[in-house]
């Protein structure tokens, strides 16, 4: 032990504790008579104390070491000393050759005789003792150098140790080193223990090939005839010109039902061939934004998104400029793109800057409400501006509700709206793919929907349009997910939680993930299902 001399002492086996022995960190369960890794149970002469020793600190008994301890000893270290000469005396020698009868006058005592002392498992050492420090060790290279002398000694020395070790395997791994195999091998099974074998159905989603539905063909839009909600209304026409950009799903029925309602109508698209059929059945071709804004008093848009919207506005030839090129106060502009109030703002301040009236007008539907003419319509912004687009909201919506003048309300609104049913669409993706990995009727459960106070046409649509693998887009997966993706945006400036919002855009991304990007919102059932 450090700062302690050697001392007589003795390596015996450590006791097994049969009762829980209270320790500073509370009780402690039963102990294994084992020995530490690289320590020994040591048993100290003259003290009676008892500790674990490191193997580097213990050393072969000797005569030549008893003598060259000081004259200065204590009692307790001559009544060790005495003791270990007592024990040394019980030794029963081992026949040796007729030659060592010299050898056994000698002074310095046999090691294997030593070490087959009956009482003591191993070499009976000396070590540092945890009682005493009266006695110091001053030749630090003669203990050295007896240090030395233990590996060989040691080995012989254990040949009571060895057999126990044999029939104990966690003793003799604790010896040699951290392979547990032989441990492993050595030990019982557990009979009691049930074995569960894991073993995948084979309709799991991760051995079935993922299936994949191509996007049908959007149908062509008919302009032979108006539709019937349109002809029962009689819209009469405002005597303004009317411009629109933004040729897209929604924007092309948009205009067909302007058109049909008797408006003037000017129309600009990036892609340019998408105005060639509606040139045909009326309406006026311009080349740019800038054009556009020359030829009509009131100018929609309805794009993709925010940085679409934007795009138009600032851009060259956007505009813009256009508006620099008119008389101040003459000129409207409407958004119609579902983008969030920052941009709004942004593009409302430049307009109005430039002297043009600004209104947002998010629209709220889907392809087939747009080509009826029974979309929802949410205005904010400038209120004479709104009034004069009256025609208009009658000919494309079912209703046309004005907030505020607050730019930034509208947008607000339609993407909170548009959260709402993205999570019910996520809801009834997730329930209609739970009802098939149970290999239950999904007509069954689109039935009970109907009697149920949950019945609703929309999530009715969706339910039909997923039993029957119909994904032809009627409202547009990533523009869902783009709104849901908007509104998350907006909570995090509110810091308002939205888990269900975020939970539904996950899920709508994982559908963009398996190529059902421009499908129908009703794909978002490939987003659970797989």
């Amino acid at each position: 032990m450090k700062s302690f001399p050697f001392w007589p002492a003795k390596i015996i086996n450590p006791p097994t504790l049969n009762k829980e022995t209270a320790t500073a960190k509370g009780l402690q369960k039963k102990k294994p008579s084992t020995h530490k890794k690289a320590q020994h149970y040591v048993f100290f002469f003259g003290s009676k104390n008892h500790a674990w020793i490191l193997d580097e600190n213990i050393v072969p008994h000797s005569e030549e070491m008893l003598s060259k301890v000081t004259k200065k000893k204590s009692v307790s270290y001559t009544k060790a000393i005495e003791e270990i000469i007592d024990a040394s005396s019980s030794i029963v020698p081992k026949p040796v050759k007729e030659d060592s009868d010299e050898d056994e006058s000698k002074p310095d005592l046999n090691l294997e005789k030593i070490t087959e002392t009956p009482s003591v498992k191993d070499d009976e050492l000396l070590t540092k003792s945890s009682t005493t420090r009266a006695v110091k060790r001053k030749p630090k290279q003669k203990v050295k150098g007896e240090k030395t002398k233990k590996s060989p000694s040691k080995r012989k020395s254990t040949e009571g140790e060895d057999s126990d070790e044999e029939s104990c395997p966690t003793r003799k791994l604790s010896r040699m080193s951290d392979d547990f195999s032989a441990l492993i091998s050595n030990t019982p099974p557990n009979l009691s223990y049930s074995r569960v074998a894991v073993i995948r159905p084979l309709d799991d989603r991760t051995m079935v090939s993922r299936e994949y539905f191509d996007l049908p063909p959007e149908p062509p839009i008919d302009f032979s005839r108006a539709t019937a909600v349109m002809r029962s209304r009689n819209v009469a026409p405002t005597s303004k010109k009317i411009g629109f950009i933004g040729l897209g799903m929604m924007g092309q029925r948009i205009v067909k039902n302007l058109l049909d309602s008797g408006h003037d109508v000017s129309v600009w698209n990036r892609t340019p061939n998408k105005c060639c059929q509606f040139t045909e059945v009326g309406a006026h071709r311009c080349y740019t934004p800038y054009d556009i804004v020359l030829c009509c008093d009131i100018i929609f848009c309805c794009v993709s998104g925010p940085e679409a919207s934007k795009s138009l506005v600032f851009e060259n030839w956007g505009i813009l400029q256009g508006l620099e090129k008119c008389e101040p106060g003459t000129k409207g502009y409407v958004e119609m793109s579902c983008i969030d109030p920052i941009t709004s703002q942004e593009i409302a301040e430049a307009i109005t800057y430039k002297g043009g009236k600004y209104l947002e007008a998010p629209i709220s539907g889907s392809r087939s409400l747009a080509e009826e003419g029974t979309l929802l319509i949410l205005g904010a912004g400038d209120r004479e501006l709104f009034n004069n687009c009256d025609t208009c909201f009658y000919a494309i919506s079912r209703h046309a509700y004005y907030l505020s003048c607050d730019v930034g309300n509208a947008s607000k609104m339609n993407l909170i709206i548009n959260t709402l049913i993205g999570t019910s669409f996520a809801a009834l993706g997730e329930t209609m793919a739970l009802v098939e990995r149970c290999n239950l009727s999904k007509n069954n459960f689109l039935e009970l929907l109907d009697l149920n106070t949950l019945n609703c046409p929309l999530i009715a649509e969706k339910g039909q349009a997923i039993l029957a693998s119909n994904y032809l887009t009627n409202m547009s997966l990533k523009y869902q997910q783009k709104d849901l993706s908007l509104a998350l945006t907006l909570s995090d400036k509110h810091d308002q939680p939205m888990i269900l919002g975020s939970a539904a855009n996950e899920l709508f991304k994982h559908a963009k993930q398996l190529r059902y990007t421009d499908h129908d919102v009703s794909a978002v059932f490939f987003g659970a299902k797989y």
